[in-house]
């Protein structure tokens, strides 16, 4: 029986006498990735371009064991990726289960070889609940080929990583101040983590905030006193992104950040040197050290402090909801019961009885 070609997947290359970096090798091609051994998250966000772009895999086949899962994958990323919110989070989701999963078929997906596939990721630094995801695209991916290229002979069923409780790791005003003080010296750093205390905004769109009105991603419109989260042809996705009113205690730093930006023709909020800025790991990572701040406090804890402290300040859960771009019933269930008044009826209804009233 013939030797299944291995579908496209990361190699380490050892140059000599220069550093290693990730390339992606591809039935004898040899494709550079551009990331260095440190940059992994970035190669797996190569591979996934180059699924998107580049490579044509085989349809038309029902059985499960002819059904090589890279395939599935290959033709997710290149049918489906595109027309949804955010196909560069699907290209990197899908990269590590194609590397891992390499030539194996549909009929090789069970719990056992699902539980490794995390127990692989994990041994990556990363969590079960990014494995998780990886395998919901998977999932994704057999749903799509069952649709437009059945249907199979039967669709397999992933095993996934139970889903995590909703984190609720929020910052103090000291930790606040801490934080701030350690990004001082970033100055876009500074103005992300300021953005996102008062509006917990999530990090993609504080980053593609711009100065002057987008069709594509938000802005502010200082001048009404309105933040935009997203662009008028921006697709929607299930991660809501409303426009919000701008607080008072943002303004005076937009009008300043403004009028420094906009005299140099620079349109990006959050930039460097005027340069659009898409990432903050690295310098996040360093503040959070500086600041004494633990790995539990992530970029995404600017969005839960906002909707804390919005609780703490006694304002109602629909407006609070409303104002940062989340379900009523979602922001009740992770931040309800931060709010001064939460139960406050049901504990005024269980005072102690008088008297009168007899005990039991």
């Amino acid at each position: 029986m013939p030797r299944r070609a291995k579908g496209p997947r990361l190699y380490l290359r050892h140059w000599r006498g220069k550093s290693s970096s990730w390339v992606i090798l591809d039935r004898g091609k040899e494709v550079g990735t551009g990331c260095s051994e440190s940059d992994r998250e970035g190669a797996e966000r190569a591979l996934g371009r180059y699924l998107q772009d580049k490579y044509e895999p085989p349809k038309n086949r029902g059985r499960l064991s002819d059904i090589v899962i890279a395939d599935v994958l290959n033709i997710y990323l290149r049918e489906h990726a595109p027309h949804v919110a955010n196909p560069e989070f699907l290209a990197y989701t899908a990269g590590p289960a194609l590397e891992w999963w390499g030539t194996k078929s549909l009929a090789d997906i069970r719990g056992q070889t699902c539980r490794e596939y995390v127990d692989w990721r994990c041994k990556q630094g990363v969590s079960d609940q990014t494995a998780r995801h990886d395998l919901k695209t998977l999932r994704a991916a057999i749903n799509h080929y069952h649709r437009e290229y059945g249907p199979l002979d039967a669709v397999p069923a992933l095993t996934l990583p139970a889903k995590a409780a909703p984190k609720d790791r929020w910052l103090t005003r000291k930790e606040a101040a801490r934080l701030l003080w350690a990004a001082r010296r970033h100055q876009r750093l500074a103005r992300f983590i300021i953005i996102g205390y008062y509006t917990g905004t999530r990090r993609s769109a504080i980053l593609a905030l711009k100065w002057v009105p987008s069709l594509h991603t938000g802005y502010f419109d200082l001048e009404a006193g309105v933040m935009y989260r997203s662009g008028a042809r921006e697709r929607a996705s299930n991660k809501r992104k409303p426009p919000c009113k701008i607080p008072d205690g943002l303004m005076p730093h937009l009008k300043r950040w403004r009028a420094a930006d906009m005299a140099r023709g620079w349109t990006d909020v959050c930039h460097l040197d005027g340069a659009a800025s898409s990432s903050i790991k690295t310098s996040w990572r360093n503040a959070r050290v500086r600041a004494g701040l633990g790995k539990d406090v992530n970029r995404h804890t600017l969005r839960h402090t906002c909707c804390t402290w919005l609780m703490h300040a006694g304002v109602p859960v629909a407006e609070a909801a409303g104002f940062v771009g989340m379900s009523i019933e979602t922001f009740d269930k992770v931040y309800g019961h931060h709010s001064a008044d939460h139960q406050s009826r049901a504990a005024a209804r269980t005072k102690r009885p008088t008297k009168s009233q007899g005990t039991p």
